[in-house]
């Protein structure tokens, strides 16, 4: 069934309150890694022990964006979007009251489970919901609610470590997820009437008037996606691992307080708010070419990674810097890979189930990392893990111009 909205007002409240649902989650999720340095710092748990929860989060995240972004082309979204949001909701504020690592395991990964519920078919929604007009833009723009849900994240922790328990963080986090929900189901509510209801339609050119073509395997096949899998998931490898884990590598190398790492931390949201729109003029000097722009964009991001070995020896806003100079770089390929990769399955109809693949396998990755930065920190050094980001930018740089061959071809 495809759902879709021809009113450019209500289309764009849509588009805003979808916005809000995205970067509200985001917050709660942030609200973990924000909360590591403090929980690290006061003897708590070890850094592999608290590496486990991120992981476990990860693993389910992934392994239900493959799930729900499949169910995400069949069901309809908003009921998927709304039941996600108040389940994760609940999961924010009751892992405040888990006292042991398999609780807090237990609950976060049923939080990952819930958060995947958002993504596959939020984007189904953009990409061919709403009306038409706004649709390019609404895809641009929601990339900006990740770095925004970031930073009010790292704001609201900082002042909270400061002065309270590190609980209270994701108290917080869920009662802004619940917001969102409060706010989405209203709206949802109020224009389920404008919502028209019909069966889809693949639409194909004239080309590939082929039955067989419309299989989605055969879909993989032809666009080259196996060959992205592998720069989506070492993207979400550094995108993720790399904001999890500064704030306590600030505390280490430098020795600040956990709520200045926090603080500090604030510095790589903001500019990952820039990621996506200043990677646009490239991507479309380079022919709106999604992997072209990927591969160009990693090889980039080495500048900032092979700075970042004289880390301890330059001032730590210095190292900041960087860093944030290397995340915008990941939310830039976040955009093109995550966001704008699946939005040219569009026309076949399977949009949610390609997004929830390649979300998937970035989270994957994230979970390799959340886990694997601080064990490896923990017995190499943070120089080690720098190494691990540099060979990573080169892999992802290589495979999105191996992609590219079959990706080209795919979109013209």
């Amino acid at each position: 069934m495809k759902y879709s909205i021809d009113s450019i007002k209500k289309s764009r409240v849509v588009v805003i309150v979808l916005w809000l649902v995205y970067a509200s989650a985001y917050f709660g999720r942030t609200c973990y890694s924000a909360a590591i340095a403090s929980i690290v710092s006061n003897g708590i748990y070890s850094k592999a022990d608290i590496g486990i929860v991120g992981t476990v989060f990860f693993v389910c995240y992934g392994v239900g964006q493959i799930v729900n972004g499949i169910l995400g082309d069949r069901v309809n979204p908003f009921k998927m979007v709304l039941c996600g949001a108040l389940l994760s909701s609940i999961c924010c504020i009751s892992i405040a009251f888990a006292n042991s690592i398999a609780a807090m395991s237990f609950i976060w990964g049923a939080n990952g489970i819930f958060q995947s519920m958002l993504w596959s078919p939020l984007l189904r929604i953009y990409s061919e919901t709403i009306n038409e007009k706004l649709r390019h833009k609404a895809v641009l723009n929601i990339a900006l609610s990740l770095p925004v849900g970031t930073i009010c994240s790292y704001l609201v922790s900082t002042l909270i470590i400061k002065y309270f328990s590190f609980k209270y963080v994701f108290i917080s986090g869920g009662i802004a997820v619940f917001t969102a929900f409060s706010i989405a189901f209203i709206c949802f509510l109020s224009i389920r009437k404008s919502i028209v209801k019909e069966r889809k339609t693949v639409q194909l050119s004239a080309a590939d008037q082929k039955p067989e073509k419309t299989n989605i395997r055969n879909i993989i096949l032809l666009s080259g996606l196996l060959a992205i899998l592998v720069p989506s998931f070492l993207h979400g490898m550094m995108r993720d691992g790399i904001t999890n884990w500064v704030p306590t590598m600030i505390t280490e190398v430098y020795g600040v307080s956990p709520s200045l790492s926090t603080f500090l931390t604030i510095a790589l949201p903001v500019f990952n708010a820039f990621g996506a729109y200043a990677v646009t003029p490239l991507y479309k000097k380079l022919g709106e070419n999604e992997m072209k722009t990927a591969g160009v964009t990693a090889a980039i991001a080495l500048v900032p990674m092979l700075l970042l070995m004289l880390i301890g020896k330059v001032p730590v806003f210095a190292v900041v810097l960087l860093l944030a100079l290397t995340t915008a770089s990941m939310y830039a390929l976040n955009y093109l890979i995550i966001s704008r990769v699946p939005v040219r399955f569009a026309s076949y109809s399977c949009t949610s189930s390609i997004s929830g693949i390649l979300n998937s396998f970035a989270y994957i990755g994230c979970s390799v990392s959340v886990y694997g930065f601080g064990a490896v920190s923990q017995k190499m050094g943070w120089t080690a893990v720098i190494i691990i980001w540099i060979v990573s930018g080169v892999l992802t740089s290589a495979f999105a111009f191996i992609s590219n061959k079959k990706w080209k071809k795919f979109i013209s």
